[in-house]
């Protein structure tokens, strides 16, 4: 019998609450909040719990149990990048959120965890790791007061009930982390390496003009230059019809458009900026506090109606408006820059890929998925496809899947019109024994497209989708129309035996081209692709294979098989790079910097590189796949790498003749050896975190042809 996900959690929320509450450590606090038309902010302890009641009456237990920090490189002359996180316990099962500053990465997607959407603020470690040079800035307004701070909200509302309008006069959908000042003043990145830094440094030109985001009910300078200043710094205040006030604060104005004091409705122009006691760049710095009202003692009632009290500007943290709301928390800039970049996308009618909240379930029953509230643009074709996190997948606008043993699973959703791609990821709990019966799943250890995505990784904003869920992907030529086949394991995750299989393709347009071989028997079966391209125009291919092994939970799979055939010959000579189609990195583990006062000489080629963070993380690789004539290769790691001393690695290579593990020392050689290699994509360069000692980094490969 299929559940909806909405009838699982019904039987089950009640359980899983005091379950995950129950597991708490004595003295540990519980608070308790319930989802309104404003976004949550919260402070946790080790310990600490909170019941989070949804708009639609579920509640959500969310325990910390442990927050951590480290850093992920120092870079000198330029900056620290580092990450934190918090290890939560989620409606009694542990997942753990992270976060990355001054990298890409410092601008995520939320998490969403059974229809609750996250976001790690930050944690007090942070403040223990990076030196605090300024303490008012580094330590009095943005550190937390217990381990760590959470924004949360009900995943089917906004971060407020208001649409959003663009605070700055600026076309892009992403915010790029190279341009926060010297590349390190996103939020809590260490200004200048040396403090944790409140707001958020936007370079952009003199004279640009701010528009206010939301309406407010007041507004002006808090200091400025006309009263002594060394700058012009603004706040506007808005008081939610719910008590919650918002303060938004921009700095380095040049003029205030409007008059002090007066209202401001959303969309209006109220500054230029960037002009003021601007330093090295041409920046405006945003911040973003919120406070909660003060809880009235029981039976007590307000003095007067919270939208009739007075709004003042002054929203310091010892301000008496501050004192009003003692919940005054500084939160991250970029999350009101998430909820202005998804409104103009909705505006916009971009393609957006959306899921509806899921909830806990629990093993062995089927869940329901469904793609309600995408964008879709046009009237093309569009494809839905579905991984669970567990090597099971989906086709179509709606799914079902059962879970086989308990745990965190992110369920992503990609949507494919043909033009752009667009991707989603929720993550559910899954509780309860695992299952004895066969459960189908599928396996290619050496296919991108098939790796399980793990439940910390989150997305970077705006990143499209790096490889299509369950890909095969094959490059052919006239010279070569027969690439080397790719294998796709079938895998139990339950108990028994599989029963033998069978395989369906479904070609889109021309057929013939590609062949499957089953193998095996029981739960050692696998199915063999080989692609033949003879007779086949330049042009790209593509099929659908469906899968069934009678008797299994899941038994249906499929996976896709793209055959690219092209008409030019490829290079004598092969460099790969982070920015190539053939670089592949595991995501949410391999970041790296644009720290501006880095030395050119110290970027890396073309300026960019990745590290592992001196992190020997098993199952995290950065993968180079070349297109190459045929032939013998000497293969090197690029000259421009910047390695550090005593760095080990394992550089895999795969090559015509099979696979080798080179262990490397950059500081010694960056020869990793010679090779021969078959014309086209088959074979590729790992750089492996796996092993590894010290600051691992993943930059360029090169491949230079070799006499025999």
């Amino acid at each position: 019998m299929i559940r909806s996900a909405r009838t699982v959690l019904r039987r089950h929320a009640a359980a899983l609450v005091l379950v995950a509450l129950a597991a708490g450590t004595a003295g540990a606090e519980i608070a308790v909040r319930e989802a309104k038309d404003t976004l949550t902010a919260v402070e946790l302890d080790r310990g600490d719990a909170l019941q989070f009641r949804l708009a639609g009456g579920r509640v959500v237990a969310i325990r910390l149990e442990a927050t951590e920090a480290a850093i992920v490189e120092r870079v000198t002359p330029g900056g620290i990048v580092y990450r934190f996180e918090a290890r939560l316990r989620v409606d009694g099962l542990p997942v753990t959120l992270q976060r990355y500053v001054c990298s890409q990465e410092c601008f995520y997607e939320p998490y969403v965890i059974n229809g609750v959407r996250i976001w790690l603020d930050t944690v007090n470690d942070v403040f223990d790791l990076v030196p605090i040079r300024y303490p008012r800035e580094g330590n009095l307004q943005c550190r937390p007061r217990k381990r760590a701070r959470l924004a949360i909200q009900d995943a089917t509302l906004r971060i407020c009930p208001q649409p959003m309008h663009p605070w700055i006069d600026d076309e892009r959908d992403v915010l790029d982390v190279g341009a926060c000042y010297n590349g390190d003043d996103c939020y809590l990145g260490p200004y200048l390496g040396q403090a944790c830094h409140v707001g958020m440094d936007i370079n952009h030109p003199k004279g640009s003009v701010l528009f206010a985001p939301i309406d407010f009910d007041a507004q002006a300078y808090f200091n400025s230059l006309a009263l002594g200043h060394n700058n012009n710094r603004w706040r506007g205040i808005r008081r939610w019809p719910n008590g919650d006030v918002w303060a938004l604060q921009t700095h380095h104005l040049i003029e205030l458009l409007v008059p002090e004091n007066a209202p401001l409705e959303a969309g209006t122009r109220y500054a230029t900026t960037a002009g003021v006691h601007v330093g090295s760049h041409e920046h405006t710095h945003f911040e973003f506090k919120i406070g909660r009202p003060r809880e009235p003692a029981p039976g007590a009632r307000p003095e007067q109606p919270a939208s009739s009290i007075a709004v003042p500007i002054d929203f310091d943290d010892e301000s008496p408006l501050a004192q009003a709301h003692p919940e005054v928390l500084h939160l991250d800039p970029w999350i009101v820059f998430w909820q202005i970049f998804e409104d103009r996308k909705a505006r916009r009618g971009a393609l957006r890929a959306a899921m509806e909240p899921l909830a806990p379930a629990r093993t062995g029953e089927a869940v329901s998925f469904s793609s309600a509230g995408s964008t879709l643009p046009g009237t093309g074709r569009v494809e839905f496809f579905w991984t669970f996190g567990d090597g099971g997948s989906a086709r179509g606008p709606a799914a079902t899947h059962a879970f086989a043993r308990e745990g965190v699973y992110p369920v992503t959703l990609v949507i494919d019109d043909g033009v752009e791609r667009s991707s989603t990821t929720q993550h559910v709990t899954v509780g309860g024994e695992a299952v004895r019966e066969p459960v189908l799943a599928l396996t290619a250890p050496d296919e991108p497209s098939f790796r399980r995505r793990p439940a910390r990784v989150t997305d970077v904003y705006g990143a499209s989708a790096p490889v299509m869920p369950c890909t095969l992907r094959f490059l052919a030529r006239a010279l070569r129309p027969a690439p080397d086949p790719k294998t796709v394991g079938l895998e139990n995750q339950g108990g028994g035996t599989l029963e033998a299989a069978s395989a369906e393709i479904a070609f889109e347009g021309e057929s013939g081209w590609l062949d499957l071989t089953h193998r095996g028997q029981g739960n050692a079966q696998s199915l063999v692709a080989a692609v033949d391209a003879t007779g086949l125009a330049e042009g790209t291919y593509r099929a659908s294979v469906e899968i069934t092994c009678p008797g299994a939970m899941n038994g249906s799979q499929w996976f896709r098989v793209e055959l690219h055939v092209s008409g030019e010959p490829p290079s004598a000579e092969v460099i790969v790079d982070d920015r190539d189609a053939g670089f592949y990195a595991t995501p949410y583990f391999w970041v790296g910097h644009r720290f501006c006062r880095c030395p050119a000489d110290r970027r890396g080629h073309a300026g960019f590189y990745l590290t592992n963070g001196a992190r020997p993380a098993p199952g995290e690789w950065v993968r180079f796949t070349p297109d190459l004539r045929a032939g013998r290769y000497e293969v090197a790691l690029h000259e421009a790498t910047p390695f550090g001393p005593d760095v080990e690695f394992g550089v895999r290579v795969r090559h015509a003749r099979g696979h080798r593990v080179v262990p490397m020392r950059p500081t010694a050689s960056r020869v990793i050896g010679a090779f021969e290699f078959d014309e086209g994509t088959d074979g590729f360069v790992e750089i492996l975190a796996e092993g590894s000692r010290g600051l691992v980094i993943a930059d360029a490969v090169c491949f230079r042809p070799k006499a025999p």
